[in-house]
């Protein structure tokens, strides 16, 4: 009796062991049969930010040049469309009238002048007189009035004088500023009117460039910077200024932010900004329409995940993630800004060494469990793993 107890605990410890060494062999199988999934893992890391607008070049100065005296146009004395000099001769007015009104104006100073003098040697004699009690005091008063009286009358002749010369001055029609000139607006020969418009003239160095960002751009990266997710930079002259010449080229030169608008734009929402780029050679026309490209702020401790790796929900943005038990699970997220090589910085969602899965997403299910390979971020390439 005790004989085959002892062969029956005997039989069902091999039928055991065998039953572990055939589930040991299942479980093997089973491993090796999980769908692999392709993961990055989540790192911090300081992304160089860079932003694109679309602008257009303005003139650093445009200047309507316009004639102070009217008159007959006698000669234009530059080359349209050429550069030229501040205080250049540009335009000659027909002088011979106001050459005449400045004669008459001295002639007539002079006149006030001889008059003043002899009222200044009568003023003499009578206040001499006075005080020997010769001549009254009402005579005494009158040779003082008429002295008073010409000397205002001689500063008034002054100034017409001094009016005429200007006059005469301003039929030499000069350049305001340095630039370039555009088309005449008057041909030699025509009647000029006081203030009539004769050319205009565009200072093309250094350029100006206008363009707009929103409003929920301009608060966003305030708040960023509030947050210390941005690097504040300790000077302006950090922030570059870039100009595309097309998809591939910069333009020589790089710029700077002068001016950010205080009020926003309330028809279209957007805050005006300007930079200033030097243009020596003026290859940066007024009206041109480029793209700038504004570099220099920094965003601290971004998580990166490559753009194919982000679905979109009922809820928003998410991407699946391998937890430690390797199973499959749904992440929302909120993404931010982008990076240069085209992938999304996740601002809330994920934390460090998450492992995001970039390939094969379209397969994934929440729940799956999955064998993690991990991928180096750089070593990413488009389509791999798909």
């Amino acid at each position: 009796m005790f004989a085959s107890k002892k062969k029956l605990a005997a039989a069902v410890m091999l039928l055991a062991l065998a039953a572990c060494n055939k589930d040991d062999g299942s479980q093997g199988e089973t491993a090796a049969a999980l769908p692999k999934a392709y993961v990055i893992e989540t790192e911090p890391q300081n992304i160089p930010l860079s932003f694109e607008f679309s602008a257009r070049a303005q003139g650093s100065k445009e200047t309507e040049v316009r004639a102070r005296v009217g008159g007959i146009l006698l000669k234009r004395n530059y080359v349209e469309g050429s550069r030229v000099e501040e205080g250049s001769l540009l335009f000659q007015i027909d002088p011979a009238p106001f050459e005449v009104a400045l004669s008459q104006a001295k002639a007539k100073l002079a006149q006030s002048q001889a008059q003043l003098k002899a009222a200044q040697t009568q003023w003499d004699r009578i206040a001499k007189l006075f005080e020997q009690r010769i001549v009254s005091e009402k005579s005494r008063d009158e040779a003082r009035a008429d002295l008073d009286s010409l000397e205002a009358s001689t500063q008034l002749a002054q100034a017409e004088v001094d009016q005429a010369q200007l006059n005469l001055d301003y039929t030499e029609v000069k350049a305001p500023i340095s630039g370039v000139t555009s088309l005449e607006a008057q041909s030699e020969g025509s009647l000029i009117t006081e203030n009539g418009l004769l050319t205009s003239i565009t200072q093309l160095n250094p350029i100006y460039v206008i363009f707009s960002a929103s409003e929920n751009e301009i608060l966003s990266l305030t708040n960023m910077v509030d947050r210390g997710l941005i690097k504040n930079p300790q000077n302006k002259s950090e922030i570059k200024a870039k100009l595309k010449i097309d998809d591939n080229n910069f333009y020589t030169e790089d710029g700077t932010i002068n001016f950010i608008n205080p009020s926003v734009d309330a028809a279209t929402g957007t805050v005006k900004l300007r930079a200033v780029f030097p243009n020596p050679e003026g290859r940066i026309r007024p009206g041109q329409f480029v793209r700038l490209v504004i570099e220099g702020l920094t965003r601290i401790d971004a998580l990166v995940v490559p753009q194919e790796a982000i679905m979109q929900g009922a809820q928003g943005a998410f991407v699946y993630r391998v937890n430690s038990q390797g199973m499959v699970e749904v992440v929302n997220i909120q993404t931010g800004l982008t990076t240069p090589e085209g992938g999304w910085i996740v601002d809330e969602g994920l934390k460090p060494g998450d492992k995001v899965i970039i390939g094969g997403v379209m397969k994934m299910r929440q729940g799956m469990v999955v064998d993690p390979v991990v991928v180096q971020p750089q070593d990413i390439q488009k389509g791999r793993a798909g």
